[in-house]
């Protein structure tokens, strides 16, 4: 299995050091994030000028805040730039983050939408002489040749779709090279129960003739020489996610719902509750379920277990996402390294 590293934090020029590092450990890929203070496909190109061998990927990059030729000509771009080392990763996010941090209101449908924003982006990369699109959400009309030379002589460039629930994990299974599986989907039961099944089997929109997708899964990651320590980054980091609704069903019907609906609960009465006063809802069992936890000693062996886990479901990618909520750039960092050190004394 591959494995790779997700950098979700809002220091940047540090994590230059941590790439070459996870490069020199021989990882497969490094992702980037996106937010309100960062922008993912600025990430992954620095990063990939900064390095050698390494693939980068967006992790993801958000499509409503562009339009679909936009992000074909930076994803080219940025595949150019370093060598045909570039992946895609797109995705919609949530509703709320779209509404209330972005102020964008007219992305509804963002399966179905995304899908076709995909396809206007592919037709872009194979546009020699234009390019007339005409779909459900985009319509291109563009008499002039898109794709470059320096493009087409490189590696296909590869896309990557993300989601949580079962439409958007259909969709971008359908419609997409890989999944990029947020960090709550790799828990076992929701991976067997609701994704894996979503992702597989007749899917209408699938490209004929395609592979089956790549599936990259993203695990919240915390090393420490003091496991007390590396809980208490996992479970503030995993009570984040949850203060998001809807990522409840991700715990529907399950032993951690009652927990979840506590952190939405105290999250709604409180919007300044700390991560910390939130992690207190969720049981220790619950953290081992969704998170990788250990000091460096133990790493190797519970991601051989874990590794085996998901390989035995299909997974092609192991993704590290290093618990960084509430951690300052230095300490991010820090657990970026303790983290590669176990893994370079661990293969």
């Amino acid at each position: 299995m591959k494995r790779s590293l997700v950098l979700s934090t809002n220091a940047f020029r540090p994590l230059i050091e941590v790439a070459r590092r996870a490069e020199a450990t021989g990882l497969h890929r490094i992702w980037t994030t996106e937010s309100t203070p960062r922008d993912a496909l600025v990430r992954a190109v620095t990063l990939g000028l900064h390095t050698e061998r390494i693939g980068v990927a967006t992790g993801i990059a958000y499509a409503f805040t562009r339009a679909p030729l936009a992000m074909a000509a930076s994803a080219a771009d940025a595949h150019i730039a370093t060598g045909g080392r570039f992946a895609l990763g797109v995705g919609a996010g949530t509703k709320g983050m779209r509404t209330r941090r972005y102020g964008v209101h007219d992305f509804d449908h963002p399966g179905p939408r995304l899908a076709d924003y995909v396809a206007v982006m592919r037709a872009a990369w194979a546009a020699t002489d234009g390019l007339r699109h005409e779909g459900p959400f985009y319509r291109a009309d563009v008499p002039t040749p898109l794709a470059g030379d320096e493009l087409r002589g490189l590696p296909p460039l590869r896309v990557f779709g993300s989601g949580v629930n079962r439409r958007m994990l259909a969709d971008a299974s359908a419609s997409c090279d890989g999944v990029a599986l947020h960090p709550l989907v790799s828990y076992l039961p929701y991976l067997d129960g609701v994704a894996l099944p979503a992702m597989t089997g007749a899917r209408p929109g699938a490209r004929p003739g395609r592979e089956r997708p790549w599936l990259a899964a993203w695990r919240i990651t915390s090393v420490h020489e003091d496991e007390a320590s590396a809980r208490a980054r996992a479970r503030r980091n995993l009570a984040f996610y949850f203060t998001t609704p809807s990522y409840a069903p991700v715990v529907e019907g399950g032993p951690w719902e009652a927990p979840v609906a506590e952190v939405r609960r105290r999250f709604r009465a409180r919007p300044g509750t700390s991560m910390d006063e939130l992690a207190e809802c969720l049981p220790e069992p619950m953290v081992d379920e969704f998170c990788l936890v250990a000091t460096p000693g133990e790493l190797p062996v519970r991601v051989r277990r874990l590794e085996g886990e998901l390989a035995a479901r299909g997974v092609d990618e192991l993704v590290f996402q290093v618990a960084g909520t509430g951690l300052g750039a230095a300490e991010f960092v820090r657990g970026c390294g303790s983290l590669l050190d176990a893994l370079g004394t661990g293969r």
